[in-house]
């Protein structure tokens, strides 16, 4: 038992070193231009935890002009209009597939649906983004 305490102990603490600085803030209950910030914070402590000081800085700056220029209204404009951008590309991914099936070259129809399930993926997190 003696011989393995000092195992343990050492492997507390690597485990305590391990989740100290790169814990992210749960950005779950923040909305709108808050969730912006606390996403760029997350980011800056993970770059912070990997010894990226390079990507930190730029976070840095991220977030220094996303708190001079974000407004909740800009912002949720701006997702909105992502949201019309991807329905739009899902449209014209449909066409896409309809013309491939109608040429019948199972290679192209293949190739259409799975530029469609893309566009819709992203649909869907524009989607998500709205409502963040």
């Amino acid at each position: 038992m003696r011989a393995l305490f000092p195992t343990l102990m050492t492997a507390a603490a690597l485990a305590l070193l391990a989740t100290g600085p790169a814990q992210a803030a749960d950005c779950s209950a923040a909305r709108g231009c808050a969730a912006k910030f606390c996403q760029i914070e997350n980011d800056i402590a993970q770059a912070q935890a990997h010894g990226n000081s390079r990507q930190e800085a730029g976070l840095r700056r991220a977030l220094a002009e996303a708190k001079a220029h974000c407004t909740d209204s800009r912002l949720q404009n701006q997702r909105e209009a992502d949201v019309r951008e991807k329905q739009n590309k899902v449209a014209e991914r449909e066409g896409e597939l309809k013309q491939a099936r109608a040429k019948g070259k199972q290679e192209k129809i293949d190739k259409a649906q799975r530029k469609l399930d893309e566009a819709r993926a992203e649909y869907d997190a524009a989607l998500a983004d709205l409502n963040r």
